[in-house]
């Protein structure tokens, strides 16, 4: 069986940081997709992004995410965020989420344990891609551990701790 670790949390709380040191360590990890996206899309001058077209962002980010999930092969494989935090984004902004998604979500299951970053002011950066204000952040947390506890995921919080130790934490709880 493989064990697909879903890595979430609101944006600037150091997902990607701990993903990378993963990488580093030998683990095999599946990056973040929707700033991919994002950056694609100020590129070409395009309105599929989460300010502009949510759904359509969505759509796009969805099928990557599935596509990711498909593709793993290996006992463990470490995910940049999940199918499940598009579906957390919709519930932020009090979207409906439609059966297809939901269905996604219900039949392409990861590990039983998310491991969602908290909101960490101090780490926090806004940048082009990052519009959201430290208190949007906040609430697309709160939004996060709603939506794995809605599928029926144990949300474990990652501890702001440096980036090895929080590694370390994660390991220790998927042994």
């Amino acid at each position: 069986m493989i064990k697909r670790i879903a890595i979430s949390g609101a944006p600037g709380t150091g997902k990607t940081s701990i993903v990378e040191e993963l990488t580093k360590g030998g683990h095999i990890c599946h990056p973040e997709i929707s700033r991919e996206i994002i950056a694609q899309q100020l590129k070409i001058g395009g309105n599929i992004t989460p300010w502009q077209d949510l759904n359509s962002f969505s759509k796009l980010v969805i099928s990557s995410r599935l596509d990711q999930y498909k593709a793993a092969r290996e006992s463990i494989e470490f995910f940049d965020r999940s199918i499940i935090d598009s579906l957390a984004y919709l519930l932020k902004d009090q979207l409906s989420i439609s059966k297809e998604w939901d269905d996604l979500a219900k039949n392409n299951r990861y590990y039983s344990k998310v491991f969602i970053t908290p909101p960490w002011e101090s780490i926090y950066i806004s940048d082009s891609e990052r519009l959201e204000d430290f208190e949007t952040a906040t609430s697309i947390h709160l939004n996060m551990v709603k939506a794995y506890e809605m599928y029926d995921y144990q949300v474990i919080i990652v501890p702001k701790i440096s980036v090895k130790e929080r590694v370390q934490f994660i390991l220790k709880h998927i042994e």
